[in-house]
């Protein structure tokens, strides 16, 4: 499937510092149903959740990165 053809949602995550962190947010998510790829930039501090037609359940995505320890901002 070409990358493009992929839907998204973007949420805004604080407490990434570093690649690592970013590293372990990718990971974390990638393997919740629903996810096909996750990319991390903790100098946005965004987060984009990349999916095809269904959107994953995101309240599971902000549960996982919260639960590695970043905070998930609502908005």
């Amino acid at each position: 499937m070409l990358f493009s053809r992929l839907k998204k949602e973007v949420l805004t995550v604080t407490g990434m510092s570093c690649g690592h962190c970013e590293q372990a947010v990718v990971k974390g998510v990638q393997d919740l149903p629903g996810v096909e790829k996750a990319k991390a930039d903790h100098g946005k501090n965004r987060v984009e959740i990349f999916y095809k037609e269904t959107a994953p359940d995101m309240d599971a995505v902000r549960q996982r990165i919260v639960d590695l320890g970043y905070e998930v901002v609502q908005g």
